[in-house]
């Protein structure tokens, strides 16, 4: 059964499983290669390298790059014309692979008291990754987040999140949507994690709600299963758009102390999409008593 010095080191704000970040002070590093099928996007690979340091039980700042082993991306094949201005443009489907994203830098503040254990997460987006194929936001981005949680009977933990950023892609990165929506926008999540009687083994069940606060730049790929069709929207002034909510599952499977086996299952009720995938975590600094920071 899980201890409760166990609740740090999870990544907040849907990073990853545990572990990712350090119990105890110093050094970490780990690598998550994740496949996942999109409803709209179909099949996509990425490899996230990930460095972590934890300063002392309070601080720790973490840097991770997504790399796209293989990915459906949008190309433009010809432009529709009235009067000398373009009215339409024809994309087809590519597959891309080892595509860079967008780099992320993050800083994490955790407090422990008696009523509830918080983490405020600070992260930086910055435009690594290609826009025009939906891979980043184009420009540099953030989000602040505030995480909420206390366990009850050592194995449940109700939780919730709310925060605000300016862009999609840093509210939730284990799952990678269709989309990527810039601009002002508050998101909100309240659920649950289980810890399984067998150590280390937890499923998390959470609703969330991403809400836009201004105007948004949307970059957006869907796929037609009947037709074949690529429906791509570059950019738009409806600040609705950028809205999504609905559910998200994942569950965690220790293999060994330095090995994670991850599924995750993400319903979403605005855009009407099923996004499901697995992943592993290989983490450099094994999990155990001797990283405590409690």
């Amino acid at each position: 059964m899980r201890e409760l010095d166990e609740v740090t080191g999870a990544g907040a704000n849907g990073e990853g499983p545990a572990g990712i970040i350090p119990f105890a002070s110093g050094f970490n590093a780990s690598l998550v290669s994740a496949s996942q099928h999109d409803a709209g996007a179909g099949w996509s690979s990425v490899l996230t390298p990930n460095v972590a340091w934890r300063i002392n039980r309070h601080f720790s700042i973490n840097a991770q790059v997504p790399v796209y082993t293989y990915i459906n991306v949008s190309i433009p094949t010809s432009e529709v014309k009235v009067s000398g201005v373009v009215t339409q443009i024809n994309y087809t489907l590519e597959t891309k692979k080892f595509q860079v994203g967008d780099t992320t830098i993050a800083a994490q503040f955790e407090l422990h008291p008696r009523l509830f254990d918080y983490i405020l997460t600070a992260t930086l987006g910055t435009p690594t990754g290609n826009f025009p194929y939906g891979l980043g936001s184009g420009q540099y981005t953030y989000n602040i987040n505030n995480h909420f949680e206390h366990p009850f009977a050592g194995f449940i933990v109700p939780e919730a999140e709310l925060g605000i950023g300016d862009s999609s892609s840093l509210i939730n990165s284990r799952v990678r949507q269709s989309f990527v929506a810039v601009g002002e926008q508050a998101h909100f999540q309240a659920g649950l994690t289980l810890w399984l009687p067998w150590h280390g083994i937890n499923f998390r069940s959470n609703a969330y709600e991403d809400m836009p606060l201004s105007t948004q730049t949307v970059t957006n790929v869907t796929i037609s299963s009947k037709k074949g069709v690529v429906k791509v929207v570059k950019s738009t002034h409806q600040e609705s758009v950028g809205e999504d909510n609905g559910f998200l599952n994942t569950l965690d499977i220790p293999l060994t102390s330095h090995v994670i086996l991850s599924g995750f299952y993400n319903r979403s009720l605005v855009n009407k999409d099923d996004i499901a995938g697995f992943s592993f975590a290989f983490i450099l600094r094994r999990q155990g008593a001797d990283t405590k920071v409690h």
